[in-house]
């Protein structure tokens, strides 16, 4: 239930705090005192949309804040999902600024105003001129037919094998376009990986074939060069190796006679032992070059493929070109597992198609064996809300094809005038005729809707005498379920309240506020008896009040 209700600077609301209790509580107020700002103000933690410029002037920010009382597990549910902490009470606040900013928060965190929403509309049904349009669906109408058939538990599980077989479809579908999409491009993705594949690139392949086309390229002169080498080291009158040897004899004729000489002599057998080593190296070096013209022309051919492909896919790395060839391969077998993966959704398919259906079905027959007894209790209730002559009846029509509620739709019809001309609720009730409506529906549902606060803007517009008195006497008995808050402005309807508020628009200084009043059982009198006779109280106005707070 709605425990408070805290607002600061909406409108001709400065500031106040609305306590709340279980049971009835009426709100009564002369027209622009403030009812229908309190209500705005609620609709604002119920996820309304704001209104900036109800900011009270002068103020930079307005601030709504609603408690809750509950047990309801779906809430909790809910809030987990969200991240959002569990308290005893559920605390929602609304902020909105001048600069037109507008802030949600649940239990102190800040929430997005679809997810307070959600939560909010759990707890409070709130019923005014747009509410009352719902009725007048025939979704809305299927709902309450549900309700009272006491459908829910067969309806969540109708819908949760829907949700899964309206998601298999969409798969199934946007498989079917992917495939139509790639079979256009199979061919094309079949040529681009066939050619990489073709030319089967290594990663460290490409360095070694410029080195190896830099050396072909070059092989005359390495020949050319490494023989020029080999004659200077090993030149049988002039070459670095004789002339070395020659020296080397020199000074081992002679390294006996002086220690420094014999130093010089083994220094100069390495260097002579490096140079016969260097020999053999250039020797071995310059017999394996050759000129080869038709390995350069391979070579040449490779790195130009390697360019080319590199090039065409925009690429500068060999290991991308691989990749790219990769994610061709990929996608040429993700055609081949298309099939595969579509027939494994066709058949989840008919499964899930098995299980709607025989949901379907079950809850038509549910409905229809309630459909009958719901249309008589609406007409017996609503005909003591003085629509005397009242005619309603209610078709359940079969659809084609399944829908989220299964594949029914009920069309109420209505007479206001007992004339049998039924027509569709949408074209033929009134506004008030569908206020009452409304409320009849909620009395004969009350036992099983689980929303633990329903809250009535001036449902009784329109009538008045015996007709209010049943009017407030059915949301009397409503409230033995659940919280009911109305706001009215009839005295047989405000007679029947448990609690009565009243609000009153004054000046203070220099601005005009609404207050609200709590009101005691002698003050209930008076505004009782000033909703017959205005201003001005009366002996009769207060006698007609004081009968209407005494009867049961």
């Amino acid at each position: 239930m709605l425990r408070s209700l805290y607002i600061s600077n909406y409108a001709l609301i400065d500031q106040t705090e609305v306590k709340l209790e279980p049971g009835f509580t009426v709100i009564t107020g002369e027209t622009g005192a403030g009812k229908s700002i309190l209500l705005e103000a609620l609709g604002l933690v119920l996820g309304s949309r704001a209104n900036f410029n109800a900011i009270r002037k002068g103020q930079d920010k307005s601030v709504v804040e609603a408690v809750f009382t509950y047990k309801d597990h779906t809430v909790d549910q809910l809030l987990r999902e969200e991240g959002l902490d569990i308290l005893d009470d559920l605390i929602i606040r609304r902020e909105l600024t001048r600069s037109g900013r507008s802030r949600a928060f649940i239990n102190d965190s800040l929430v997005a105003l679809n997810v307070l929403s959600v939560i909010a509309r759990r707890l409070v049904d709130m019923h005014g001129q747009q509410e009352n349009i719902a009725l007048q669906s025939a979704g809305y109408q299927l709902q309450q037919l549900d309700l009272y058939a006491k459908n829910k538990a067969v309806l969540q599980q109708y819908e949760q094998h829907y949700t899964r077989y309206r998601a298999a479809q969409r798969k199934l579908d946007e498989l079917k376009e992917q495939v139509s999409q790639v079979r256009k491009d199979e061919d094309y993705f079949s040529f681009q990986y066939s050619e990489i594949k073709a030319l089967d690139p290594k990663s460290d392949e490409y360095e070694a074939l410029e080195e190896e086309r830099a050396t072909l390229e070059h092989a005359e002169d390495i020949m050319s060069a490494l023989g020029e080498v080999s004659n200077t080291l090993e030149g049988d009158q002039y070459g670095v190796i004789s002339a070395l040897n020659s020296a080397l004899n020199q000074l081992q004729r002679v390294e006996n006679y002086h220690q420094s000489i014999a130093e010089l002599s083994k220094r100069l057998d390495s260097v002579n032992i490096e140079l016969d080593d260097l020999r053999r190296e250039v020797g071995g070096l310059q017999s394996s070059f050759e000129s080869n013209p038709n390995r350069l022309e391979e070579v040449r051919n490779r790195l130009d493929e390697y360019q080319r492909l590199m090039h065409k896919h925009g690429v500068k790395e060999v290991e991308a070109l691989i990749a790219v060839q990769e994610e061709y391969r990929l996608k040429l077998e993700g055609i081949s597992n298309f099939d595969e993966e579509a027939k494994a959704l066709e058949a989840r398919i008919d499964q899930l198609s098995g299980a709607v259906n025989a949901g379907a079905e079950e809850l038509h027959e549910r409905r229809l064996k309630a459909v009958k007894d719901f249309e008589a209790a609406m007409q017996h209730q609503v005909r003591k809300l003085g629509m005397s002559k009242a005619e309603i009846s209610m078709e359940l029509e079969r659809l084609e094809q399944l829908q989220s509620m299964g594949f029914d739709r009920l069309e109420i019809g209505f007479d206001a005038n007992g004339n049998k001309h039924l027509v569709a609720l949408k074209d033929s009730a009134s506004g008030g005729e569908v206020a009452r409506l409304m409320l009849a529906l909620k009395s004969i549902i009350a036992v099983n809707d689980e929303t633990p606060t329903l809250i009535f803007d001036e449902v009784d517009t329109g009538v008045s005498g015996e007709v209010a008195k049943q009017i407030g006497s059915l949301m009397k008995t409503i409230a033995l379920n659940a919280q009911i808050i109305a706001v009215t402005h009839l005295p047989g309807v405000a007679a029947k309240g448990q609690h009565h508020i009243k609000i009153k628009k004054s000046e203070e200084g220099d601005a005009v506020v609404s207050r609200l009043h709590y009101l005691k059982e002698n003050e209930r009198v008076e505004e009782i008896a000033s909703m017959f006779s205005g201003a001005q109280l009366n002996k009769a106005s207060l006698d007609s009040a004081k009968s209407l707070l005494a009867e049961e």
